[in-house]
């Protein structure tokens, strides 16, 4: 069976494994949970008791973790150590892949972001002609600087002058970045279970981020939240996340508008799949296998 569901962890509790399930209890409840039926585990605040071996269940069973922090906001992702039967040889071809080779499949990644940064802007009838060329003006490395200068554009035509800040008390900050920390967390899962090791990036080369292909990865799967939390965002007044604009966001990963090689997928099956389209791009080295999901509208309307 595949595993689908999402755990938003709020209050203080204790967690531990009871005959393979994960059991949740405190003074008022106990509740067992389904393993092999989990995709995703969100621990807010910082008050809950775990063991290690809670840690090794949940990186064995390949279950997505995010941490966050008493404020609510994502600090820390757990992500399974390579268990992929083939894990040596994707290994290997990720420290085998060529300057030449990385900087072309950097340039197809942003190419693809920006042309659905594009189309997102379009949708909402906001200016999307410059941002549509500077797609058609990416080149392998992206010497230009084709994905910054769109950015810049981008983010003013799409939410009014928006400025993108990790740790800002915007409303939007914070509900773009709940969302983005989510997606990251699932991509990093998807990575190591292919058997990648998220810290060697294609572009981004931070030496203290354990995620820079992590964040490579995501950024043509980040146009499709940004019009999620866009239509979401109207739906909720409040000056900070509340626990029912969280799951609100949290159900954007899980609600079927994507199209993606001939079908309608949720964002959680489309990582998975994305990824593993990813590796066969590396191990072939070839550009063929790698896809990229597109937006169908009028779904994702009828989804919020």
């Amino acid at each position: 069976m595949a595993a689908w569901k999402t755990i938003r962890i709020t209050k203080p509790c204790t967690l531990r494994i009871d005959n393979g399930n994960l059991l949740v209890e405190d003074d008022e409840m106990r509740i067992k949970l389904s393993l092999p039926d989990t995709d995703s585990i969100i621990f807010e605040g910082d008050r809950f008791m775990l063991s290690a071996k809670v840690l090794s269940a949940l990186s064995r069973h390949k279950i997505a973790v995010l941490f966050c922090d008493e404020y609510y906001m994502p600090t820390a992702i757990l992500h399974p150590y390579h268990q992929s039967s083939l894990a040596t040889e994707t290994l290997k071809a990720q420290l085998a892949m060529t300057e030449e080779f990385r900087d072309r499949l950097w340039a197809e990644i942003i190419r693809v972001k920006i042309a659905l940064q594009a189309e997102v802007l379009r949708h909402f009838s906001k200016p999307s002609e410059k941002v549509r060329d500077y797609a058609e003006h990416v080149r392998p490395g992206d010497p230009y600087k084709a994905e910054a200068k769109s950015a810049r554009i981008y983010w003013k035509e799409l939410f009014d002058d928006l400025k993108r800040e990790p740790d800002s008390m915007d409303i939007r900050n914070q509900a773009l970045n709940y969302a983005y920390a989510i997606l990251r967390s699932l991509v990093t899962r998807d990575l190591s279970v292919a058997g990648f090791l998220p810290a060697l990036g294609l572009w981004h080369d931070n030496r203290y981020n354990a995620f820079n292909l992590s964040d490579d990865l995501m950024e043509p799967l980040r146009p499709i939240v940004d019009a999620a939390i866009y239509l979401l965002l109207p739906l909720y007044e409040d000056e900070y996340l509340t626990p029912e604009f969280k799951r609100s966001i949290i159900s954007v990963f899980d609600h079927e508008y994507l199209r993606f090689d001939g079908g309608v997928s949720s964002l959680r099956s489309v990582s998975k799949r994305y990824i593993q389209g990813f590796k066969s791009a590396v191990r072939k080295r070839s550009l063929d296998p790698l896809h990229f999901p597109a937006i169908d509208f009028g779904r994702l309307h009828e989804c919020i």
